[in-house]
């Protein structure tokens, strides 16, 4: 599959982004950031020193520099290390001063995020930056990338459709093979080698690449993240498959869901909250709606059908390409850095929505699938269900 990312057009875009703003220079440290500029998989402390008026440069950890200029579109990459004159912010100011900012107005991003691999500018960062340029002026420039990459470009579209096919392609996997006797791990490498053959570059999320959980583990009291253990799926269990995958940079997820055996009365129950929640949030993810007034309308369905005790708040997060996995979230209230309940949801905006329904102790289930926000409406990037799968046993499906 070929899909060609206008780099060109992305990058103006920044620089009117900086220019509105009166920045002269950025020094992009998050993930996110760094990845929407060079295009190439950056796992190190980085930073993405963008002028307003000239070409971007990539500064980056010297073993793994010539590697990402091979992969990256940028046509300088420059690499720091434990040497004099080449630490992180040397390096980083070295390029500044280069450009010809060292009197100049610098943005940065700061703030504070749940998303561990975020890479917000440290403490220390910021006062060796402060320290080694005194006449430059500091701004905070977090929410420029976060605008940026809120609607997605029609290319990253296309990488996040094939994305989402690979995590199905291995969800199917998983569906054929998966017995009563297997621990979650070997579930997690049925969907990993599953992943890989259909095209995926790498389990990106941090909270255990294939997230697979059985029994009580689908159902600590607030969801939760589930990395795979060597628990054993008995008769009877609810398994939760939370399926990850990279192509061109673009974030797979897909969760579903299967009972092993036939579910019990309690855990009907649970099912029956956790489809009607899941179909009305799909119903409510609209064009022209706000992601705050989804998520009232949201939980004002739950609270009317007394499931409160059953589904937790909260409908989703973002995703996007590599690094960007947590913003927005979709709840009512305002919070810096992690939500934006005043966003109108557009055409080619893309929220990994979201539910958990759980009961400690009977089963909990949890949907995650990217849905794409259409001229008319939505689409699904995800064809498996929204129902989970009832599996005998011997894991024939029987319905």
């Amino acid at each position: 599959m070929f899909t060609y990312i206008r780099y060109a057009e992305r990058l103006e875009k920044i620089r009117e982004a900086l220019k509105a703003k009166g920045i002269d220079c950025l020094v992009g440290t998050r993930l996110k950031t760094i990845t929407h500029v060079s295009g190439a998989f950056v796992p190190w402390r980085s930073a993405a020193v963008i002028p307003a008026n000239a070409e971007p440069r990539l500064v980056t950890l010297m073993l793994d520099a010539e590697r990402i200029k091979d992969d990256s579109w940028l046509p300088t990459v420059v690499p720091y290390g434990p040497m004099p004159g080449m630490n992180f912010m040397e390096t980083i100011v070295n390029q500044i001063v280069d450009l010809g900012f060292e009197r100049g107005t610098i943005g940065v991003e700061s703030g504070s995020s749940s998303y561990l691999p975020e890479g917000y500018i440290t403490l220390a960062e910021y006062e060796e930056l402060r320290h080694r340029l005194p006449d430059v002026r500091l701004v905070n420039a977090a929410e420029v990338f976060d605008q940026l990459t809120l609607i997605k470009e029609d290319e990253e579209v296309k990488l996040m459709r094939q994305a989402s096919a690979i995590c199905d392609c291995a969800h199917e996997a998983v569906l054929r093979e998966i017995r009563v006797g297997m621990t979650e791990k070997q579930v997690a490498g049925i969907a990993e080698k599953a992943a890989r053959d259909a095209g995926s570059e790498f389990a990106w999320t941090f909270t255990g690449g294939m997230e697979i959980a059985s029994g009580y583990r689908t159902a600590y009291a607030m969801g939760g993240c589930t990395p795979a253990t060597d628990k054993i799926i008995q008769c009877g269990d609810a398994v939760l498959l939370d399926i990850h995958a990279m192509y061109g940079l673009m974030l797979g997820d897909v969760s579903h869901n299967v009972i092993v055996g036939r579910p019990t009365k309690r855990q009907k129950e649970i099912m029956t909250a956790y489809v009607q929640t899941c179909h009305k949030l799909i119903e409510e993810m609209q064009p022209g709606v706000t992601l705050g007034e989804v998520a009232q309308k949201v939980t004002g369905f739950v609270a009317k059908n007394n499931w409160e005790d059953i589904v937790l708040p909260g409908y989703g997060h973002g995703i996007g390409h590599f690094g960007h996995e947590w913003y927005p979230c979709v709840v009512e209230h305002p919070s810096e850095c992690n939500t934006e309940p005043e966003f109108e949801l557009q055409p080619n905006y893309i929220q990994m929505i979201a539910v958990v329904a759980n009961r400690p102790g009977v089963a909990g289930f949890r949907l995650e699938r990217p849905l794409l926000i259409t001229p008319n409406g939505n689409e699904l990037l995800s064809a498996m269900p929204i129902e989970p799968a009832i599996l005998d046993k011997d894991c024939v499906c029987v319905k």
